[in-house]
């Protein structure tokens, strides 16, 4: 009889011992700070231990990733002469490709891009203006009650007292433009505007992006500094191919509009026809609407587009037409860099 106790009470004692055991399990793994999920790389992942504290000092990988992979510029700002036997001044890692100067010569650096010099002769010539169509019906033109400026139409410039562009055309007498509209190219893991034949323009970007684009198309160096560009460049630019012979008051017969002869009614790669071209630039006339720093408005200010798209008249919104292009990104609006000398 003292035998079956003994062994009734051993087995209630091991019951016991294990229902203890087991409630200690239990009560463990309710403890939170036994089990953290937290998110790493778009990844959760599971850790029984406390994740580590950030170190503050930046490992090599992450400097790599804030610093410009692109190679440094150097040398210096050379005079080269011209077919025509003029001269321009030439940036470093950029080389003359043909062209005569006061019809629009043709650099190219190493990398492809291509830019187109504009002289400017006459410093006061480099200023906006009003052209005789900004977008409007010939006959509207021609019955106003009065006179339109760019006063009165609320039209400024961000680039108005840029004292650095203003050095420049005073001392080297003339700036490039982008031969094309601005593409763009990855480099890692970044973006960055281009200007060479047989891409796709940039549309589809802000007016904020394309102005960083712009002015990050090359690396910060001495010699150059590019931006998106401004009403003056583009009204002394249409000046300049009035003077050498283009009619800058009807693009039909030279920009993709949709009453083009070769029109494509759509965005298409630069230097996709010579024809679309004016002084060896570019689509300047139709394709798409291209960014500029010129505000319109007075509270709600928006930016200038201009030269007219695919889907325009090419004899009612010509290569020196105005509209207001919002500041969203669009498939009809594109951009381009212009680029001073220092």
């Amino acid at each position: 009889m003292n035998k079956k106790i003994f062994i009734i009470v051993g087995a209630v004692i091991i019951v016991l011992i294990f229902l203890v055991l087991i409630f200690i399990v239990v009560v463990d793994n309710k403890n939170p700070s036994k089990d953290v999920a937290f998110s790493m790389n778009s990844n959760t992942v599971n850790s029984t231990s406390k994740p580590e504290e950030p170190d503050p000092t930046p490992t090599p990988t992450q400097e790599a990733e804030t610093e410009d992979p692109r190679e440094p510029i150097k040398g210096e700002i050379q005079y080269i002469e011209t077919e025509d036997g003029g001269t321009i001044p030439v940036p470093p890692t950029f080389t003359y490709a043909g062209g005569e100067s006061r019809y629009g010569a043709v650099i190219e650096d190493k990398n492809g891009n291509e830019f187109v010099w504009v002289p400017v002769e006459d410093y006061n010539s480099y200023n906006r203006q009003l052209f005789a169509n900004n977008g409007e019906e010939n006959e509207d033109n021609n019955n106003r009650e009065e006179e339109e400026t760019l006063e009165t139409l609320k039209l400024r410039d961000i680039n108005s007292y840029n004292s650095d562009y203003d050095d420049s055309i005073r001392n080297y007498k003339g700036f490039y433009i982008a031969r094309f509209e601005a593409g763009k190219e990855r480099i890692s893991d970044e973006n960055y505007a281009v200007s060479k034949p047989n891409v796709v323009p940039w549309t589809q970007i802000s007016w904020e992006g394309a102005k960083e684009a712009s002015e990050n198309m090359f690396i910060e160096n001495d010699y150059f500094q590019t931006d998106l560009v401004n009403s003056y460049a583009w009204d002394t630019i249409c000046n300049w191919l009035r003077d050498t012979g283009t009619n800058i008051d009807n693009s039909v017969e030279y920009g993709n509009y949709q009453n083009s002869p070769n029109g494509l009614n759509r965005v298409v790669e630069t230097a996709s026809n010579d024809r679309w071209q004016t002084n060896n630039i570019y689509d300047l006339a139709g394709n798409a609407w291209e960014y500029t720093t010129e505000e319109s408005g007075d509270h709600d200010r928006y930016h200038v587009g201009r030269g007219g798209g695919y889907s325009n008249e090419g004899d009612r919104y010509p290569i020196s037409a105005r509209a207001i292009s919002g500041d969203t990104p669009n498939l009809t609006v594109a951009f381009r860099v212009v680029m001073y000398l220092k």
